[in-house]
């Protein structure tokens, strides 16, 4: 009796492992610049991007074996592999945004960290105090 309870719940462990590596997806990129994910600096480099769970990513620099993860404020519920990567910039400052699946739907999306909410002010500040022209007749 207590092998077959045994051989079940080892059945059981390891049908649930198989199930959470089947919804976690992986996808490679590089990324040319320096960009922050959430307020973590990530170096340019080879990533492995990987999506742990509907909301939750995580990225892996390969080069340097360093990781960041973010949680997700919206999801299209998409389990696809993510193909491309969204960032909001501020003058040579990079922040991650947003994640597309295959088909261009917007699988995950990030909300502004503290540090890109003040740089967008600034950023919004400057573009007001331009120059105006009007046209005379």
């Amino acid at each position: 009796m207590k092998r077959i309870i045994a051989i079940a719940f080892l059945a059981s462990v390891m049908g649930a492992a198989v199930s959470s590596a089947a919804a976690q997806s992986t996808s490679k990129v590089t990324i040319p610049f320096a960009f922050r994910v959430g307020s973590t600096l990530m170096p340019a480099g080879a990533y492995r991007v990987q999506s742990t769970n509907a909301r939750w990513l995580c990225l892996y620099n390969e080069d340097r074996h360093q990781s960041a993860s973010a949680q997700a404020t919206t999801t299209s519920g998409s389990s696809a592999p993510a193909k491309k990567l969204i960032f909001n910039r501020y003058g040579e400052r990079y922040f991650l945004s947003a994640i597309l699946d295959v088909s261009g739907e917007s699988e995950k999306t990030f909300g502004p960290s503290k540090l890109e909410r003040t740089i967008r002010a600034e950023e919004a500040s400057l573009s007001n105090e331009g120059r105006v022209l009007l046209a005379l007749k």
